[in-house]
């Protein structure tokens, strides 16, 4: 394929229609399309497709992945579907780790994805790093399709020793799920040293059970200005932020802000809804993920970025930001936006706007990275016809 692509009458999500140039990986020109197209470049009609900038899944968990129909979910909320995994995990092999993951990033791949960050289960063990060992080779595999970003989440116990060999065998980012240590503030001051110690990015699960006195996120929010550690900090899950009044919640967003910590929303999955709107209006960079792709926790994931942003429920261009500009600054990564300079990673989806494209989540698509096409999807609707 030539290093020039022209992507003929797109509509852009803010409706207008465009030529979009791309030229050596990135966004040359967007032209109006009366204009002369000049000869000699290969291109894609865009007519009836709206183009965007790609979307990422900033929180999955692809050692999970695929294993509802084996392990099923205990009834007993969102903790018990966290104890059918970890029972049910000992059964799968390195082999089956290896493909369900493949499987998963695959479709979101095909859904549009390019870049991935998947949390892992670590701890003490027999094969402590199995899952980290996996990722890093499928992120090799996948390296021309999409960035994979490996996050060790130490289960409870861990010891400080296993959690580093995580990150030297492959894990950029300490995770954790400070609820499940017996002292979460001083689970969350450990993570934060070993993270500095380390030299990678936090990201951790907060906030995610039911208990009104516990409130993680503003104890991180305060440490991260008092101990100035100036690595990315991301904070998912946080539906804590749900049960407090007005009042307590605009002071606890102020001091989310003030800590420039990113916040992830998993508008899709169980009991994980937050405010995104006051997030939003405090200045806090707020992405959106799917979190869970059909395991115990939540067996109709989709790994596909249109039905995560309109579950947000925010106007369409603020939805689609949270899935792409904001996740992709989640992970680390240029924005994306659609103008000349920002890397050609795109999504052409089969509608006629952005609102429309959330709203019917089409599976006609065309995936760009880097300039070239590396994913088409097309689907056949038959609809009756009246005698």
């Amino acid at each position: 394929m030539s290093d020039t692509i022209t992507l003929s009458g797109a509509t852009l999500p803010d409706g207008r229609t465009r030529d979009v140039v791309l030229r050596h990986g990135r966004i040359s020109v967007l032209r109006a399309p009366e204009q002369p197209r000049p000869r000699g470049l290969s291109g894609l009609d865009l007519r009836g497709y709206v183009v965007l900038p790609a979307p990422a899944e900033p929180h999955t968990h692809l050692d999970r992945a695929l294993t509802w129909q084996p392990v099923g979910s205990d009834p007993d909320g969102r903790d018990g579907a966290i104890r059918s995994w970890r029972i049910g995990s000992a059964r799968y092999g390195l082999g089956d780790l290896r493909r369900r993951s493949r499987d998963a990033l695959r479709a979101a791949s095909a859904n549009g994805v390019t870049a991935v960050r998947t949390h892992l289960d670590v701890g003490d063990g027999r094969a402590p790093l199995r899952a980290v060992e996996v990722m890093a080779e499928l992120r090799t595999e996948f390296l021309r399709f999409l960035d994979l970003q490996i996050v060790a989440v130490p289960v409870p116990g861990t010891s400080d020793r296993t959690i580093v060999d995580a990150v030297s065998a492959g894990a950029r980012v300490i995770g954790g799920m400070p609820r499940h240590a017996p002292d979460s503030r001083m689970e969350i001051r450990r993570l934060l040293r070993l993270a500095d110690r380390a030299e990678v990015a936090l990201d951790l699960h907060l906030d995610d059970g039911f208990d009104p006195r516990v409130l993680a996120v503003g104890d991180l929010a305060r440490l991260l200005r008092a101990s100035g550690f100036d690595r990315p900090v991301t904070a998912s899950h946080l539906g804590g932020l749900n049960r407090l009044a007005p009042s307590a919640l605009g002071r606890v967003v102020e001091t989310i802000a003030a800590s420039g910590m990113r916040v992830v929303a998993l508008p899709s999955a169980r009991g994980c809804g937050l405010p995104m709107r006051e997030l939003l209006a405090a200045g806090v960079r707020v992405a959106a993920g799917g979190d869970h792709l059909r395991d115990a926790v939540h067996p109709m994931g989709r790994a596909d970025p249109l039905v995560t942003a309109a579950a947000t429920g925010l106007a369409p261009a603020h939805a689609w930001a949270a899935v792409a500009t904001h996740a992709r600054g989640a992970l680390g990564l240029p924005s994306g936006e659609l103008e000349p300079g920002a890397p050609a990673d795109l999504l052409a989806v089969r509608a006629d706007s952005l609102a429309a494209a959330l709203r019917e989540c089409p599976q006609d698509r065309i995936v760009i990275r880097g300039g070239r096409v590396i994913g088409r999807t097309a689907s056949i609707r038959r609809v009756p016809v009246a005698a």
